[in-house]
């Protein structure tokens, strides 16, 4: 299980920690001060902040903050802010996922895990064998939009990864090659080793996650010519939604160590 933890700007003088952060848009920072506005100022009165009490607040574009609270209304909160940290809660690595859509509402999943495990943006994947349409999971990506912003605020993170409407695979390949030093291709088997692929470039990565029923050859074939590593996890076969989450975290663990 992945462990969620929160954001915490250390304070000499004050311990304060709260059970996740609160979202302020960057248009609605001016200086040192900030604004919480409708939804988010309504969290503020649900937890029973006050005046002077102390926030974590992130802006979703990499900056998180520590705030003081001033004045109060029902759908408008004034803070004053005391410290900055930028890319607070960030991975050095830059991890875009593009996953297959799996059916249902499974692919929520893995736009909640994923932003909790530190992917730099999700790309839905139509796919040959996959089961979804372009017409029916482009009206899913507000939602999607929604879950990852939720997911960061709890999670503790100062970026909310950006999410792509679905695309076709060879689209999103020949995309994320001009993006990324390095594009890897998960299998259950016939791969290199995970350390072995991430060799070569530095700079962002992308991981492609095909859906249940993987690859279909033509698709092999855009990644491949794309320049994409095939590599391995073992022997074991995982539900997509599994593999995208567990793929993510064990990508950006093996390439933050290797750049340590």
């Amino acid at each position: 299980m992945v462990e969620k933890q929160l954001v915490q700007l250390p304070l000499a003088d004050h311990g304060l920690k709260v059970s996740g952060a609160f979202f302020v848009e960057p248009a609605d920072i001016d200086g040192n001060r900030l604004v919480l506005v409708d939804e988010e100022a309504h969290h503020v009165r649900v937890r029973r902040c006050r005046e002077g009490d102390l926030l974590d607040v992130i802006d979703g574009v990499g900056c998180a903050y520590r705030v003081r609270v001033g004045s109060m209304a029902p759908k408008r909160v004034e803070a004053e802010i005391v410290e900055r940290r930028p890319e607070w809660g960030e991975s050095p690595v830059r991890l875009h996922l593009a996953a297959a859509v799996p059916k249902g509402s499974r692919f929520d999943l893995v736009v909640e895990r994923g932003t909790e495990v530190g992917v730099t943006s999700i790309v839905p994947l139509l796919t040959e064998r996959g089961v979804v349409r372009r017409d029916r999971e482009g009206r899913r990506v507000g939602r999607w939009h929604r879950l990852a912003r939720s997911a960061a605020k709890q999670c503790g993170r100062s970026r909310v990864p950006q999410i792509d409407a679905p695309v076709e695979l060879a689209a999103a390949a020949a995309e994320l090659a001009q993006r990324c030093g390095r594009l890897l291709v998960a299998g259950p088997q016939e791969g290199m080793a995970l350390a072995d692929a991430l060799q070569g470039s530095d700079g962002p990565v992308a991981l492609f996650i095909g859906p249940e029923g993987g690859f279909a050859p033509a698709e092999w074939t855009a990644l491949t010519q794309r320049g994409a590593r095939h590599f391995t996890w073992g022997e074991r076969t995982l539900r997509a939604e599994t593999a995208a989450v567990v793929l993510s975290a064990l990508v950006l663990d093996t390439a933050t160590r290797s750049t340590a």
